[in-house]
């Protein structure tokens, strides 16, 4: 009986040695000298400033060398809107962060960037960065002018997951409150270090909703609405194919804010940046969006037409 406690005391222990061992080989620390590039293009959640922010008070003091590829203008009349400056430094970075919400990059800009995260570079995609480069047909700028190039696809094709558009804000007024939490599953895993069994914490209510996830991504985090059984990823790694991608859904200017968001992008970034990607298939062959020519509207848009209840942002 005294030795077969012993080999249940073994059973328990020996997994949880080797899961604090697999998180504590990837801590913030690792970060420093680390190269990050931040290609930021959305004017709705203000993370043209949050980042910076983010940047500078959480990463430069662990050595994090950060530099920013912001679009030229938000104006969706323009083609400026589509463009990004700085984003040479690409060659140079170890981990690239998207913020982007319907930005349409000139042909062989959209390409470096397929190219990299399909190839199996880190790459952390911030909230409408599971739309960053979609057309769709409502409202003027939203389709690929001519010569730059939509890729329609970013949310199946990085993601592992189908975007179907975002809920509708919660009556005004309401006590009604979102949160999230890790997965207890989960908690060895690197990115979700800090974190504890048991935390809720709170975030906006414009949760966005995905189905379809791929066998290969791995969700983190989840939420539910008050009152309801359903639960929404909000967090996951995707290394399907070879390649190196953390998503999260926040970025709203109070959930940029929270100590949690700044653990979780902070771990994230730690995680891509120093582990050793596998093995990437070989990209595919461009479809017609990365072309330049674009799907059609309609074709983009038919899944989010099925959705009830959401919105397309």
């Amino acid at each position: 009986m005294r030795s077969y406690s012993r080999f249940l005391r073994l059973f328990v222990v020996v997994p949880c040695l080797f899961a604090f061992a697999f998180v504590s080989a990837q801590t913030p620390e690792t970060l420093k000298g680390k190269r990050v590039l931040f290609l930021i293009g959305e004017r709705e959640y203000g993370t043209a400033e949050t980042l910076p922010e983010f940047a500078k008070e959480r990463l430069e003091p662990l050595g994090v060398n950060a530099s920013f590829a912001f679009a030229k203008s938000n104006d969706r009349s323009s083609p400026l809107c589509h463009e990004f400056e700085g984003l040479d430094a690409l060659d140079e970075a170890d981990v690239l962060v998207i913020s982007a919400r319907r930005r349409y990059p000139k042909a062989e800009a959209m390409q470096r960037i397929r190219d990299w995260i399909e190839s199996g570079k880190p790459t952390l995609l911030i909230r409408t960065s599971s739309h960053a480069f979609g057309e769709r047909a409502k409202g003027e700028g939203y389709q690929a002018p001519e010569g730059h190039a939509a890729w329609n696809t970013i949310d199946r094709d990085a993601l592992g997951a189908t975007y179907l558009g975002h809920y509708r804000d919660l009556p005004e007024g309401s006590d009604d409150a979102v949160r999230f939490w890790p997965d207890a599953r989960k908690l060895g895993h690197p990115i979700l270090k800090g974190f504890e069994l048991g935390d809720f914490v709170g975030m906006g209510d414009k949760l966005y909703k995905y189905e379809n996830l791929d066998p290969e991504v791995e969700v983190l985090l989840s939420a539910r609405y008050p009152g309801e059984y359903d639960t929404h990823p909000v967090a996951w790694v995707n290394e399907k194919g070879g390649m190196r991608v953390f998503y999260t859904s926040l970025g709203g200017v109070d959930e940029m804010a929270l100590p949690e968001t700044h653990r979780l992008l902070t771990n994230a970034l730690a995680w891509l940046a120093s582990g050793k990607p596998k093995v990437a298939t070989a990209p595919q062959p461009r479809s017609k969006e990365a072309q330049g020519v674009g799907l059609s509207a309609l074709e983009s848009k038919e899944t989010v037409n099925k959705a009830y209840g959401l919105s397309v942002d």
